[in-house]
């Protein structure tokens, strides 16, 4: 008997993921990217022979105890040669000259907090109470929630039940709201610090309580390297990866999804087509909106409510050892503007622990949360203005980095700048965000089930069906198409 054949749109973590578990499960699986390699935002590239990484941090799933470390292992994102790095804090502040230190570790962390804000020891034991509630937070990773049975859930429940409490208070509570709580300035200013105000103080407690159980490592040799092992483990399968291969639409006949049209207007039939790319992208253009989808589509029309999460990311050749500086260290700077958003402050990432990424160099990368108006002032700009724009913006981080650091203009390079514009091109991102919607105190249910009414044996994956995003949701979104097609095709689900 033939194979079903299932086609993916997109080789980044979530396609390649969905590709791996169905082939699996017996199905003949192609994918086509957009992009000459895969990965998808999980990326990273050289500019003057220095390793530029464009995604990890860390990534939830290190600990091999924890939920998501298998299916890491079984997409081969680890192996056994995979040295992880611990996260030893989740950051570091200069706060006015004072070095606070947002430990991982939980007592590390309640005396670190205490020192800065020894009147607000209530306050404090809250939160990292709240952390530790948290540690009993459980993803649906096994099967989509609305393929759960009662049996599922009351299972999933009971395991939960210890962090209900926490979820109830804390989820409808932003992270600024719970920082102005604090009689210490320097702890408020911490607590506002440690993640953007408007983000939902549940969204900080899930990833402390990952760093606190050390799952939330650093996988050796970066997200290049990372994202090179699932596409080998994805090949090894007999899955076909077809790269610098543009989708043009999904071709559909009378409600169900029949393949796919490249750009070169070539037909590629398919059983069942997986999206997993962009979703706005996904509905307006490979779909042309002819499927009305109701839970993304008040997303998109009240961006007000519904706010992206947009970025620039500036990277600097350092010739000079910086081994000795933190990882990750916020100072303030000198203010100035990325469109209309003020910047008051930096937080580079020294890449310098990874001894794997450079030779005679190291990295340092500075992430910087930006507005929606950046993305219309971008696109507006002809190549040359954009340009401009972009060495303006990477030498004015430069000089503040160079203040900071004591770093001359032999020591450090600035080599690349990547904007919302960066994102869209490669990755065809809605207004160029590299997440999904933000998570804030008021949300609606965000989760969606990937399947768009209308259009049979069609299912979107990726960061886009859960907030906040990530490589963690794109890792089970990506388990769980593959899950709902071997149940459509009524066979039991295989993971290895």
């Amino acid at each position: 008997m033939d194979k079903k054949k299932i086609i993916i749109i997109g080789a980044g973590i979530s396609g390649m993921t969905a590709g791996i578990y169905a082939l699996l499960n017996d199905f003949d699986v192609e994918i086509y990217e957009k992009h000459t390699i895969p990965g998808g935002q999980c990326t990273g590239w050289y500019r003057d022979n220095c390793y530029i990484d464009g995604c990890l941090h860390w990534v939830v799933g290190t600990n091999p105890k924890g939920q998501l470390f298998p299916i890491w292992k079984t997409i081969g994102a680890f192996d056994e040669n995979t040295k992880i790095y611990e996260t030893e804090y989740f950051n570091k502040y200069d706060i006015d000259g004072e070095i606070v230190t947002f430990y991982s570790d939980l007592n590390k962390l309640k005396a670190e907090l205490l020192r800065i804000g020894p009147d607000d020891k209530k306050i404090i034991n809250k939160f990292i109470k709240g952390i530790k509630a948290y540690r009993h937070v459980r993803i649906p990773v096994e099967k989509p929630m609305d393929m759960m049975n009662i049996f599922d859930y009351m299972k999933m429940g009971i395991k939960m039940l210890p962090m209900l409490p926490a979820y109830l208070k804390y989820t409808h509570i932003t992270v600024g709201e719970f920082a102005e709580k604090c009689k210490s300035k320097l702890l408020e200013k911490t607590f506002k610090k440690a993640l953007y105000e408007e983000f939902n103080l549940h969204s900080l407690l899930y990833i402390m309580q990952a760093l606190s159980l050390y799952d939330a490592g650093v996988a050796e040799g970066g997200s290049l390297k990372f994202a090179q092992r699932v596409a080998n483990k994805f090949k090894s399968l007999g899955g076909k990866l077809y790269c610098n291969t543009p989708v043009e639409k999904i071709a559909t006949e009378n409600n169900l999804a029949t393949g796919i049209i490249l750009n070169s207007g070539e037909f590629k039939a398919a059983d069942y087509v997986v999206s997993a790319t962009d979703v706005h992208y996904t509905l307006y253009n490979l779909l042309e909106n002819k499927f009305e989808d109701e839970f993304y589509n008040k997303r998109f029309d009240n961006r007000e409510d519904n706010s992206l999460t947009l970025c620039v990311l500036a990277s600097y050749k350092v010739t000079k050892d910086i081994s000795s500086y933190p990882k990750m260290i916020e100072f303030d700077v000198k203010p100035f503007n990325i469109g209309k958003t003020v910047i008051k402050e930096l937080n580079p990432r020294n890449y310098s622990f990874d001894k794997t990424l450079n030779k005679d160099c190291t990295t340092l990368g500075v992430l910087i949360r930006v507005g929606d108006d950046l993305y219309d002032m971008l696109k507006n700009m002809n190549k040359v203005e954009y340009q401009a724009y972009k060495n303006s913006i990477g030498n004015t981080i430069l000089e503040e980095i160079k203040r900071y650091y004591n770093l001359t203009d032999d020591d450090i390079k600035f080599l690349d700048l990547t904007t919302p514009i960066t994102y869209e091109r490669y990755c065809n991102a809605y207004r160029g965000s590299y997440q999904s919607f933000v998570t804030s105190s008021n949300h609606e249910k965000l989760m969606d089930t990937g399947l768009v009414k209308g259009l049979d044996n069609f299912i979107i994956a990726g960061q886009w069906v859960m907030p906040p995003g990530g490589l963690p949701i794109a890792l089970f979104t990506g388990r769980h198409e593959a899950y709902r097609i071997t149940r459509m095709e009524h066979k039991k689900f295989k993971t290895k």
